[in-house]
């Protein structure tokens, strides 16, 4: 059974405006492009300006005017880390590891305390397969705060992925326990079960998962394939002699 991570990339909001995507979404997209333009031909220097601009194109679709803008915001204050985060969305988001790792760690050199990029330098880590990279990452995100349950969830993600199952499991346990509703997590959870051969606990898991999530596909068709796994398992035991009346 395939376990997959969830990829939420957290990217900072505009800062210092009132503006909202929510309704009429195009065409304020396009007005607050004008003005944000219009701020920079005045005052290049403006750095707000500059990356609220790398956000709405970012929000457009114009991932490398994004870029610039980000670059542009970074050269006027070097300090400015949220544009190094979303910097590092966008590069991750184009497959630009290498390049989204670079400003993901100049955000946290310039804030140490900056979770969001921690978590986005997680998924980064994860993407290039650097594992034991990937869980150093997430377990900063948690030590900072430790009621993120996505830090969790994705640790035990990471740490299934090198096998190392009750380390796995117990960050699964912290992120329901944190979030019951963590639908995701018990899915993850039951297949963790599974791999371990603990296929009752397996069963719990994916029924929990499939209480608060009754149309998911992935949890319907693990389940099956542990209810197959202990039929044949009784059938074998039953053929050799072992089965106790």
């Amino acid at each position: 059974m395939k376990m997959c991570i969830i990829i939420v990339l957290i990217l900072s909001s505009i800062v210092n405006t009132g503006y909202c995507l929510e309704q009429s979404k195009d065409e304020t997209l396009d007005a607050a492009i004008k003005e944000f333009q219009q701020a920079v031909e005045i005052n290049p220097n403006n750095a707000d300006a500059q990356y609220n601009l790398g956000v709405v194109y970012g929000e457009k679709g114009m991932a490398e005017d994004a870029i610039a803008a980000y670059k542009k915001t970074v050269e006027v204050d070097p300090n400015f880390v949220k544009a190094y985060n979303n910097l590092g969305v966008i590069y991750y988001e184009a497959g630009r590891l290498g390049e989204a790792m670079e400003s993901l760690k100049k955000a946290i050199a310039s804030s140490p305390q900056y979770i969001e990029a921690y978590y986005n330098l997680g998924l980064v880590y994860y993407g290039k397969k650097q594992y034991a990279d990937a869980v150093t990452a997430f377990k900063k995100t948690v030590e900072l705060n430790p009621n993120f349950e996505k830090g969790y969830y994705n640790l035990g993600v990471t740490y299934a992925s090198m096998d190392s199952l009750d380390e796995s499991l117990a960050a699964f346990k912290k992120a329901v326990e944190i979030n019951p509703q963590y639908s995701e997590a018990y899915y993850d959870m039951g297949v963790v079960n599974a791999k371990k051969d603990q296929l009752d606990e397996a069963i719990k898991s994916l029924q929990k998962a499939l209480e608060l999530k009754p149309n998911d596909d992935k949890s319907h068709f693990a389940l099956g394939v542990i209810y197959q796994a202990k039929r044949k398992a009784k059938e074998s035991a039953e053929v050799t002699g072992l089965s106790k009346k």
